[in-house]
């Protein structure tokens, strides 16, 4: 279902060096929230076979959680803001890698709050979500809030802090923002699977270019 290039993002999380290390080692759960054409074709029984239980589902969306703290997370509806991408909707891709920090102590906080700091030293982009008071709603669920971290042009990191609460007024407004690696899409009609153009990230900008 995942491609090569994905599996590989995938199992840098436990690779020595990786940066997010220290808020990894808070974390309650890691999900991994894959993009499908359609979640109905889901291979259920492999998945059931595999300790998967259903933890939630609505129309487009259904979560597995395994053993461990892993979960699965599979939709074939937007959960993102829109951007140009080599990726056509009617394909399997891997949109985003969740860290899940539901801790709600001071220490786990501070953790949390690293994030920044850590992404700028690598020349990541990020984006916060929520304030700590308004919650972050997205996918019939909201966490107090989160940080995203682009890490290149497919590798985008979603860390929510705060506990899991599910909720049943809709689907929730605040998307994955757009990976800022690559250039948003202007037009409507535009094909999903045309040229890109990607931005390069400049955190710090040389004054001497």
């Amino acid at each position: 279902m995942l491609k090569d290039e994905e599996i590989n993002i995938v199992n840098g999380l436990t690779k020595p060096g990786f940066v997010f290390a220290g808020q990894l080692a808070i974390a309650d759960s890691i999900h991994y929230h894959i993009h499908v054409p359609d979640i109905e074709k889901l291979p259920q029984a492999l998945l059931e076979y595999n300790e998967g239980k259903v933890e939630n589902k609505k129309e487009g969306y259904i979560k597995y959680g395994f053993p461990g703290g892993l979960k699965l997370i599979f939709s074939h509806i937007p959960v993102a803001q829109k951007e140009q991408s080599a990726k056509c909707f009617e394909q399997s891709y891997l949109d985003h890698i969740g860290i899940d920090i539901r801790s709600e102590n001071k220490e786990s906080y501070i953790v949390f709050q690293q994030i920044p700091l850590i992404a700028a030293q690598q020349d990541y982009f990020f984006k916060r979500q929520g304030d700590g008071v308004e919650a972050v709603k997205c996918c019939h669920m909201q966490v107090k809030e989160k940080y995203w971290v682009y890490a290149a042009k497919h590798i985008n990191y979603e860390f929510a802090f705060g506990p899991l609460v599910i909720h049943e007024q809709g689907f929730g407004v605040d998307l994955r923002p757009a990976n800022p690696f690559n250039k948003p899409v202007f037009e409507e009609t535009q094909a999903c699977c045309g040229e890109t153009n990607p931005a390069k990230a400049k955190i710090f900008v040389d004054q001497h270019n």
